[in-house]
């Protein structure tokens, strides 16, 4: 690892009196972006080409998906740090020179190489890249890969062969893992069953007269079916049906929906008004393995079975009228509509309904039948043309990088022969210094689990540790977890360099909500950074935690404790920002997941918009329930969907976002910090940068967003700057909005307006800010059917200045369009911010700076199951109000002072200390409020005091120890930042003390408790 010591004598002190311990060796320059120069969504038609982004403190690489084997590749002289290199966009991407990345396939001397990968040939074919997929990008570790890799030869003949490039980048490494094996092609045509033979479709189904022993009235139909991930979320139809199309009388069939299986049965006329389906869940298919999938009647009920498991059922409860139509494997009946990609063996009809446990007897004993006599079709494809599989041999595999200087160079000789089904892997790691790994060891220990396996993984360029399924004696999945998993790392080096480490955790205790802490072996958080990278679509694998550190190490003997936070950080739920991998979904750009505690999403991003064509996607209420009996620690809603810049180009299309950065500045687990840097549309027409924060709090979610756009084209301001909405199913019976004051005016939103109607247009909020929009009473019209609890949405709007042709606005101008109607002529609006009244178009160097706070609450109290009695108690004196949203604005503008530092943000309140005392008096407050100290010399060391009647008393939100702060390190500034959340309900003022602390304070200050407390706002008074 390339580690930079801060130079002799630079130290930072510990919390133990007269000890001394030498600053991180952690560079400025140690992190990673990924990014697209042009970005990952773009409109059908574009030529830009699609070029991922890798930049670190040490060097940059571009990759074009059309010519992988061109890419731009250079080393980087100095670099100002994480959050600085956001500033620089792609600039130094543009400055790189011309490299070469050979990826050769040498097979009985015929050389084939790699020229382009999938995701190009797609892009040009369908507008949209499936094929290019993040797996995890944030501050350290950058790891994407690219399906269907090329490899063509000198003739132009295409290799037949499954093959990708797995990329993994470090802030001095990047690691290329080829993997590649031979295929059948798929297509229509005999492929490998799950035994023996199966019949493959790509284009055209496969068609089977009907007889009359294919209609029963009660019946089965079971087969084996196996997606290949090329397809596993483009398919939309049929693995075997009969008799027509779902409005015919006695059409059945089990289909495939993406990752999801359906079963469908038209029974008793001729139209879909007596079509019933039934389906699993989404990730239920895993891609390229094989499952059973049954569908059953018994004359009253439909049942599927998806690998020995009943997955859905319906009753329908009439007797079955026989078909005479043709049953068809791969799509509809009728031949309309598409083919699926897929391979399916053992296809066969029984006339009867098998039971469940007949069903699980050939799920794990496939090909074996007790009895016939009731199987009155089977089709084994055993009677088809013999199949040939491709075998390779006297094979060679070559991995070169050269560029900037530098050479790095694979190769690997396959003598023997390499057959269907054998996947290999071959990895080149371009290292800007060696690893020691001689010299050093690291050990991993995790409770209730004991040792881990610790492995140097050259496919990672790390250490990794992994664990699957971990065991814990506390609480799993939708629960109110209160404690947490801890791993002891230990290293031992003879360099002092840091360490790379990869945390693997496969199904944890929840995925929805967690939050990795690297404490030193006291459990004191250190503010190293652990990038928080996570997966739950990916069915292959399961649900995963990848977390990544570059760990400090000194000469001898180093250790911490990795400490994982899900529903609880303390006594309060915790907060944690992370980045998703949608792999396994439907989209493979850049998702962030915002949760408060871990009971489902509290807000999303589809910042690279790979998956929908919006910036916010899912909003949830936190603690929220439909009513006194309803579901706790559970997902809620609260309104799907939201935007930032919504303007459209000269040819009305989106401006998408491009060369878009992104700064994973803290996880959680008290308040959360990512920062976003980019551009709108294909010219780069609109600059923007912005900073998105979550807290941790026990009342209602809260997302803080500022935004600044700078115009640098002509631009229409036909649309929005924020949006909040383009939610269907969402009701809005009532709008509020008003300012600082107060109330400027409430109005029902009647019955039968129109979709896209404006309701309200364009209106400035007059007064002075805050200025707030709510919706209160608003919900899903489906409230307790598929959801624990449905709240409503409000914004506040903190602070608004627009500069338009040297023109300044202050006050911010709302708009209401009705984005759904429901049947009976209920609506559900959006709340658009949008350009001044009167300004129709943006022109170079004009300017617009938000920052918002969407804010997600119930609609009465007894939908809220949270501890915090102030909340309560103004929601039962005013449920379902405007006035719940004007607490929040009027309550957290605060009034703040510091001496010994200087105040940076009001809200969340953010401090540069100047001195080792800094105190702050606040006026104002509602909930918990986040408050960070900046420019600290230490992680330990400190503590925070409020003063009541002339006394400091220390404030202890701890629970098992050591835990109710965050700590950061900066390693720009090599100073550390210090977060705490301040309980603020009914204090009209307050007085707040950061200071140095003795040992015997910090003693104090961390009891070990084993048991949450119930009041989670105590403070105590310091010895």
């Amino acid at each position: 690892m390339l580690a930079f010591f801060l130079g002799n004598g630079n130290y930072w002190q510990s919390a133990h009196a007269g000890t001394a311990e030498p600053s991180l060796n952690l560079s400025a320059r140690d992190f990673t972006y990924g990014y697209w120069q042009n970005g990952m969504r773009k409109h059908r038609g574009s030529t830009s080409p699609d070029i991922l982004c890798l930049e670190t403190g040490y060097y940059a690489l571009a990759l074009d998906m059309a010519q992988l084997d061109k890419p731009r590749f250079g080393l980087i002289e100095s670099a100002a740090g994480y959050e600085a290199g956001l500033k620089t966009g792609d600039t130094k991407i543009k400055q790189l020179a011309g490299a070469d990345l050979q990826i050769e396939f040498e097979l009985n001397g015929k050389i084939y190489r790699v020229k382009r990968c999938k995701a190009a040939a797609e892009r040009a074919a369908e507008g949209r890249m499936q094929n290019a997929r993040l797996w995890e990008s944030a501050r350290l570790a950058q790891h994407y890969d690219f399906n269907g890799l090329e490899f063509v030869d000198d003739a132009g003949e295409l290799l037949v062969a499954n093959a990708k490039l797995d990329l993994v980048a470090w802030p001095d490494s990047m690691t290329f893992n080829v993997e590649m094996e031979p295929i059948i092609k798929l297509g229509d045509n005999i492929q490998q069953g799950v035994l023996g033979k199966g019949q493959g479709v790509y284009n055209q189904s496969r068609l089977i007269e009907h007889k009359p022993e294919h209609e029963h009235e009660q019946f089965t139909v079971e087969a084996w079916v196996k997606v290949p991930e090329a397809y596993i979320h483009k398919n939309r139809s049929w693995i075997v049906s009969k008799n027509g199309h779902e409005g015919t009388d006695g059409y059945f069939g089990i289909g495939i929906r993406g990752d999801a299986l359906i079963a469908g049965m038209n029974i008793g006329g001729v139209d879909r008004r007596h079509y019933r389906e039934i389906g699993s869940v989404r990730h239920a298919l895993v891609p390229d393995k094989w499952h059973h999938v049954a569908m059953t009647y018994d004359g009253k009920t439909l049942c599927l079975y998806l690998d020995g498991s009943r997955r859905d059922s319906v009753e329908i409860n009439k007797k079955r009228v026989l078909g005479n139509g043709v049953m068809r494997i791969g799509k509809k009946a009728d031949n309309r509509g598409p083919s699926a990609r897929i391979v399916v063996d053992q296809l066969r009809v029984w006339n009867k309904p098998l039971t469940r446990h007949e069903i699980i007897r050939h799920t794990r004993n496939p090909g074996k039948i007790d009895q016939r006599q009731n199987l009155t079709y089977v089709n084994d494809f055993e009677e088809e043309a013999e199949l040939q599989l491709p075998v390779w041999k006297n094979a060679k595999v070559r991995i070169v990088l050269a560029g900037g200087g530098k050479r790095w160079a694979f190769e690997r000789s396959v003598a023997e022969p390499w057959g269907v089904g054998d996947k290999r892997q071959f990895t080149l790691n371009c290292r800007l210094a060696p690893r020691d790994r001689g010299k050093e060891r690291v050990q991993a220990h995790m409770k209730h689990n004991g040792q881990l396996g610790v492995n140097f993984r050259d496919d990672y360029d790390s250490y990794v540790a992994s664990i699957r399924w971990p065991k814990r004696h506390g609480k799993r999945g939708y629960n109110d977890i209160r404690d947490y998993d801890e791993i002891d790392i230990t290293i031992d080096s003879q360099t002092g360099r840091a360490v790379p480490f990869l945390m693997e955790l496969v199904e944890p205790a929840n995925i929805t909500g967690i939050c990795p802490v690297l404490c030193d072996e006291q459990g004191r958080p250190t503010g190293i950074p652990v990038q928080l990278s996570k997966n739950w679509h990916y069915s292959k694998m399961g649900a995963y935690l990848r977390a990544y550190a570059l760990l400090p190490a000194s000469k001898g003997q180093k250790k911490y404790r990795l400490r994982i936070a899900y529903g609880f950080y303390g006594s309060l739920p915790s907060a944690s920002h992370a980045q998703l991998s949608l792999v396994g979904y439907n989209g493979n750009g850049r998702w962030d997941q915002l949760a408060i505690g871990c009971w489902g999403e509290t807000y999303c991003m589809d910042v690279d918009m790979s998956c929908v064509d919006v910036a916010v996607t899912d909003v949830r209420g936190l603690m929220l329930r439909a009513g006194e009996k309803g579901t706790m620690w559970a997902w809620t809603d609260a309104g799907w969907g939201g935007d930032w810049l919504g303007l459209n180009d000269e040819k009305n299309k989106k401006r998408l976002p491009n060369s878009l950065k992104t700064a994973y500045l803290a996880h959680g687990p008290c308040l959360t910090e990512v920062k976003y840097n980019g551009f709108y549309g294909d010219s780069r027409d609109v600059a923007f940068d912005s900073t998105v924060r979550t807290l941790r709090t026990d009342d209602y979610a809260r997302t803080f967003t500022t935004i600044n756009y700078t115009f640098d084209k002509k631009v229409s301001a036909k649309g929005w700057l924020f949006k909040m909405g383009r939610t269907g199913g969402y009701l809005t019976p009532r709008i509020a909005y008003g300012n600082g004051d107060g109330l400027i005016k409430e109005q029902a939103v009647p019955k039968g307006l129109k979709r896209d109607q404006v309701f309200i247009d364009r209106t400035t909020l007059q007064g002075k800010g805050p200025w707030w929009v709510s919706f209160p009473g608003a919900h899903h019209h489906n409230l307790g059917s598929h959801i624990a609890g449905s709240g409503y949405r409000a914004m506040v709007i903190r602070s608004y200045k627009a500069v338009i042709a040297g023109k300044a606005y202050s006050n911010p101008t709302v708009k209401f369009p009705v984005y759904h109607v429901q049947a009976d002529g209920r609506s559900g609006l959006d709340f658009l911010l949008t350009a001044p009244e009167g300004v129709t178009e943006f022109n170079p160097g004009d300017s617009i700076a938000l920052d918002v706070e969407w804010i997600t609450l119930p609609r009465q109290a007894v939908d809220y199951y949270g501890p915090n009695q102030a909340f309560r108690q103004h929601l039962q004196a005013a449920p379902s109000s405007w006035q719940t949203t004007y607490r929040e604005a009027a309550g957290n503008n605060l009034n703040v002072t510091v001496q010994g530092g200087k105040l940076l943000n009001s809200y969340p309140v953010i401090v540069s200390a100047e001195t080792q005392r800094v105190e702050v008096s606040i006026k104002g407050g509602v909930g918990f409020v986040p408050i960070r100290f900046e420019g600290l010399d230490a992680p330990t060391g400190y503590a925070l005091f409020q003063i009541k009647d002339g006394k400091e008393h220390q404030l202890d939100q701890s629970v098992h120890g050591n835990d109710f702060w965050q700590a950061d390190y900066d390693a720009s500034t090599q100073s550390y930042r210090l977060t705490y959340n301040l309980p603020l309900d009914g204090l009209a003022e307050s007085s707040w003390v950061l200071r140095k602390i003795a040992q015997q304070a910090a003693e104090v200050a961390a009891p070990v408790k084993s048991q949450p407390k119930p009041d989670s706002s105590k403070v105590h008074q310091a010895n």
